[in-house]
């Protein structure tokens, strides 16, 4: 089932994008952006990305993005200092649908792909903990604003992500038969951003 969903959503996105290829405009984004998980105390973290779309009509686009989210913390015991440092980053395709053609174009979208993770620790600016990377697939809605001046935009929007466990609690996915979605970690967030290039004619 889950085989077949992922094989629908990849076939629709090319026939949109195929169906529209007169039509066709490339756009990138960059965004910066702060999120903060579910758990209780978590901290804020700041986090940035890119994105390449490609325009099949004035409201519709397609393309893929690649952010990446980074916490640490140092520790003082007399005189000493640990730091830890963990770093998130997803690599996804993403799906986005505008409302509107004017200056305020409203929008819903999501993400999905993989969410590769890596965590290390130093003492005294000496390694002595180094996870390898883990990678989850994961996926994200996504709802916000873009403030468009001619092709090019102001973008602000609200993010929430899914971080699907592994079913072979492996650090690494392998494959779409490997996830556990009773296994989830949650996180939300916000962007901001500028886009060039809208979909315009």
């Amino acid at each position: 089932m889950k085989k077949t969903v992922f094989r629908l959503m990849a076939v629709v996105a090319l026939v949109a994008t195929m169906s529209s290829a007169s039509f066709a405009q490339f756009s990138l984004g960059l965004q910066g952006g702060i999120a903060k998980s579910d758990v209780k105390d978590s901290k804020t973290v700041a986090g940035g990305g890119v994105n390449l779309r490609v325009f099949t009509s004035s409201q519709f686009a397609v393309g893929v993005a690649g952010k990446i989210y980074a916490d640490g913390s140092d520790y003082r015991v007399a005189g000493q200092t640990l730091s830890t440092k963990g770093t998130l980053m997803p690599v996804t395709g993403t799906v986005d649908y505008y409302f509107a053609d004017g200056i305020i174009r409203p929008y819903v979208g999501g993400d999905a792909g993989v969410y590769f993770s890596k965590y290390d620790a130093k003492f005294n600016g000496n390694t002595v903990l180094e996870s390898s990377k883990h990678s989850n697939f994961g996926a994200a809605p996504r709802a916000g604003l873009v403030f468009a001046f001619g092709n090019i935009g102001i973008q602000v929007e609200g993010i929430y992500h899914f971080v699907f466990g592994n079913k072979n609690h492996d650090s690494t996915t392998g494959s779409a038969n490997n996830i556990d979605f009773e296994s989830t970690s949650k996180f939300g967030g916000v962007n901001v951003g500028v886009i060039f290039g809208l979909g315009g004619k």
